[in-house]
């Protein structure tokens, strides 16, 4: 089954056939669910959490 795709343009929310103009926005919805989106969210922003504070405290020690 294939997903459909979306445009936008000129706050217009359309589904995209044929070509679209340079200036619209297209989009197509996520294959995850909302909990599946929310934990990757989640675990990328610790994992940045803590690269900073590596850096951070490499940065201090010299």
């Amino acid at each position: 089954m294939a997903s459909k795709v979306y445009v936008s343009l000129n706050g217009v929310v359309s589904e995209a056939i044929g070509t679209q103009p340079k200036d619209a926005l297209l989009f197509a919805p996520s294959k995850k669910s909302v909990s599946q989106v929310i934990h990757e969210q989640r675990a990328n922003r610790r994992k940045n959490s803590q690269l900073i504070k590596e850096r951070l405290d490499e940065a201090f020690k010299r």
